[in-house]
């Protein structure tokens, strides 16, 4: 199957170079995932994938360059992030770039509801059904789609999982629900992974605290929120580029969700990454969020107690047994993130039986957007991850 992928992509060179001209000649901030990966000279494939509750997924690719049977590596993004948050800081000091550049088979993720995974079989990104998700199901649909078509184009058994905040919450998910599938798994990695989120001091999300629950709130969630481009992009690469009229302001919206520094920014790099960031998100994940920063406890929505009766025949929303992962897990978090503390991740871990570690990032004004384009995060995580990896 990937040697038809490989193939095709072949057949893809000539059209790539007449048009690399045109890649190279526009800005980051015009470009997708693909054309980004090609802009630095790397090949690129866009594959779909369709869950089996009807969503069609974007996943793209990174081949690798020294033939077949390489490591598989899946990257899947957090909340309101997408594929192009691997990519985005370039050929340096992107995680994408760094790890193909390792030998490996790169794979990159969109979950359902962003920029680049908003088709379904039935329904339209204007129905509200469309948007009657939380990260449970991302879990449950998404996450068995995208490891079984990686590993079924590449030939390999299993693959090495890096997962950022959401992406980390979403593979506990997958992996205490299927316990069978942690066979597939050689090394899960999160990068400021969220589970229990009982600690989180972040202002956005403890808004979502005060959610309310039951049928008619359920319908109220059924929405995007932070949709790509909610801000005109050519304000952003008016405002927010180097020397920009309101740069700090550009910066500060960063760090609304990210913590409260911000000495691994590169102004420079702000027009790039909000032209990307946000993509796109429901607002039942967030909201799902708020509620376990209430309860304290790593469990699926909560609808109100009629409804969990219904759907789970118990008045509480079930927790996650994820004393069942077996899988090899192993966590980076950052004193300088507000969204994902220490004492979150210490508390999963506890319960997992191939816990490899919690690693704490070297840097304590390190904020959780820094996992994805701090100026130093190769020095300060990659090459770790990378040296971890090299290991199972």
């Amino acid at each position: 199957m990937r040697r038809t992928y490989l193939m095709l992509w072949t057949v893809c060179i000539l059209w790539t170079s007449t048009n690399q001209q045109s890649f190279s000649s526009k800005p980051d901030t015009q470009l997708s995932t693909p054309e980004l990966i090609q802009k630095y000279g790397y090949p690129a494939e866009t594959h779909e994938v369709l869950t089996t509750d009807g969503y069609f997924l974007t996943m793209h690719c990174i081949p690798p360059r020294g033939g077949a049977n390489r490591p598989v590596v899946l990257l899947v993004n957090g909340l309101f992030c997408s594929s192009a948050d691997w990519v985005v800081t370039g050929p340096n000091n992107g995680l994408a770039y760094i790890l193909s550049d390792a030998g490996y088979d790169v794979w990159l993720g969109n979950t359902r509801g962003n920029v680049y995974s908003k088709r379904h079989l039935r329904l339209s990104p204007r129905d509200k059904q469309f948007w009657n998700y939380s990260w449970h199901e991302i879990g449950v649909y998404d996450v068995p789609a995208m490891v079984d078509h990686a590993l079924n184009v590449s030939r390999q058994r299993s693959l090495h999982y890096i997962g950022h905040s959401m992406g980390g919450t979403i593979f506990y998910v997958y992996a205490s629900t299927y316990p069978a599938y942690n066979s597939k798994i050689r090394l899960m990695v999160g990068l400021a992974p969220a589970s229990y989120n009982y600690y989180n001091s972040n202002p956005f999300f403890r808004i979502s605290s005060f959610s309310k629950v039951g049928a008619e709130a359920n319908m109220l969630y059924n929405s995007e929120i932070f949709p790509k481009d909610w801000v005109p992009p050519i304000l952003l690469q008016t405002f927010c580029r180097d020397m920009g009229l309101v740069q700090e302001l550009c910066s500060a919206g960063l760090l609304l969700l990210a913590g409260t520094n911000s000495t691994q920014t590169n102004k420079k790099s702000l027009p790039i990454i909000l032209s990307h960031f946000p993509a796109g998100a429901s607002l039942k994940s967030w909201v799902h969020y708020g509620q376990q920063l209430r309860s304290g406890k790593f469990r699926q929505y909560d609808h109100g107690r009629q409804l969990n009766l219904k759907l789970y025949g118990t008045a509480e929303p079930p927790e996650y047994n994820t004393t069942v992962i077996t899988a090899p897990v192993a966590s980076y978090i950052s004193d300088g993130d507000d969204l994902v503390k220490a004492k979150d991740v210490d508390k999963l871990h506890r319960t997992l039986r191939n816990s490899v570690g919690v690693f704490r990032v070297p840097l304590s004004t390190f904020n959780h957007f820094d996992f994805l384009w701090g100026v130093d995060v190769k020095s300060l995580v990659y090459d770790s991850v990378i040296d971890l990896m090299a290991r199972f």
